[in-house]
């Protein structure tokens, strides 16, 4: 095992880790913290995969720009409130049976397909990875359902998003009136 190896290995471990932070934080700032952490070890991943620009694009969009923003927000909107999360419920349940749907489905497509020759493909173009990805054919790569699959994955995350963020606004109750004779004037 060379050290590049080894270095994926740990950057790997360290991003794991800090994804299994970010779902089992109990406070906004914990798992933002965690997807901060996240998001560097990707970095470094694009970094050992012969990537360089990604990887600094990654530290300072992702983990600078809109990592720092999210930590701002959350700091802002979310100072008065605290809520304690229950550790285990049916509705965490639920929400834990979908990532391993979704993992297991990854896993069922990419045991099924070959990942290549291993030679590099031509640079610069996005037809190959096009016809790679959505290649119907019966040999061809399942790359089309995982691509759904993540865009439906997407479109429920977007939509628990708005349902989250979404305040009450039914509620419109007026200001309670002061009772006639308790006037604080006199």
């Amino acid at each position: 095992m060379d050290l590049a190896n080894i270095y994926f290995s740990v950057f790997a471990l360290i991003a794991i880790g800090c994804a299994i932070g970010v779902l089992l934080a109990r406070h906004p700032i914990g798992g933002a913290i965690n997807l901060i952490g996240l998001m560097l070890a990707l970095a470094g991943i694009f970094g050992i995969l012969a990537g360089p620009f990604n990887g600094t694009i990654q530290i300072l969009v992702y983990a600078g720009a809109i990592m720092m923003l999210l930590v701002f927000v959350i700091m802002v909107l979310n100072s008065a409130r605290d809520d304690a999360v229950p550790p285990v419920s049916l509705p965490s349940l639920f929400g834990l049976s979908v990532p391993i749907v979704f993992v297991s489905m990854v896993l069922l497509v990419l045991s099924q397909t070959s990942l290549g020759d291993g030679t590099p493909g031509t640079r610069g173009t996005v037809e190959i990875l096009a016809e790679r990805m959505f290649d119907f054919s019966q040999d061809g790569g399942a790359f089309h359902i995982l691509f759904l699959i993540v865009s439906l994955v997407l479109l429920v995350a977007l939509v628990g998003a708005v349902l989250l963020a979404k305040r009450d606004l039914s509620d419109t109750r007026q200001p309670e009136a002061i009772p006639h004779g308790e006037d604080s004037h006199g």
